[in-house]
């Protein structure tokens, strides 16, 4: 959804994949699509993984990259210093989630969305695209995390998932639990908020603050499960 609403802002295709390219990673290909939400564009981005066999293995199983392996496939890319702190302070995010959640050393913690694949690319794509933008400031609403269980490798899980609750208590992300029984918040999508956003306001303050800036542009993405919630929405503006 971050990666779609960052498209449908103006952040042009080709500077997300040049940049996710040069992880020399070769595991996936973007599919972007555009649909419509309530007479209004709203962009899809999906990873299209060519193997998804490790889909629901074990995440310490021999076949996950770790973390350690995951900030070296930073390090070489060719981002800019920007994008690559930007993507390994997201990653620190839920790297120590991960750690504190199955009780292993920051390092050594394996992503289980499909072999870190997922993981790499929603962050470090959010990365890329935020770096393009170039905002000084980020103001997120709270946000809904549902509540029930949610299957993944691990097995069934509460939600907010054990990884997501860590984030939401490490960094104090304002946040509520919805009325809506699925995963609203996972621990990727917590992690960008986390590692991004610089102050959140509720949801009179932020149209408040929308309505007093120069507004230029906003983008809309959404994901593939049917929430009942909007897409995501990001408005671009300039102080007046």
């Amino acid at each position: 959804m971050t990666l779609g609403a960052m498209l449908s802002l103006g952040v042009p295709l080709d500077v997300l994949e040049k940049g996710l390219a040069s992880l020399g990673l070769n595991e996936f290909e973007l599919s972007v699509n555009e649909k419509e939400y309530n007479g209004s564009p709203v962009t899809d981005v999906d990873v299209i993984l060519y193997n998804k066999e490790n889909a629901w293995i074990h995440p310490y199983s021999g076949k996950f990259r770790n973390y350690g392996e995951i900030k070296e496939m930073i390090g070489r890319s060719d981002l800019n210093d920007h994008a690559k702190n930007l993507s390994r302070q997201i990653f620190d995010i839920k790297a120590i989630a991960e750690s504190e959640a199955h009780g292993v050393p920051v390092d050594e913690v394996q992503f289980h969305e499909v072999g870190a694949v997922d993981s790499i690319v929603d962050i470090v794509g959010a990365a890329i695209c935020l770096d393009y933008i170039s905002a000084d400031t980020v103001v997120s609403t709270p946000v809904p995390t549902g509540f029930g269980t949610v299957q993944c490798a691990w097995g069934t899980l509460p939600v907010p998932a054990p990884a997501t609750a860590a984030i939401l208590r490490n960094t104090g992300i304002p946040h509520y639990r919805s009325d809506i029984e699925q995963e609203l918040l996972t621990p990727t999508g917590a992690s960008v908020l986390a590692g991004v956003v610089d102050r959140f306001l509720e949801e009179d303050a932020f149209e408040q603050a929308w309505k007093d800036v120069n507004q230029s542009a906003i983008g809309r993405g959404t994901g593939k499960r049917d929430t009942g919630l909007p897409p995501m929405t990001v408005m671009l503006a300039e102080t007046k």
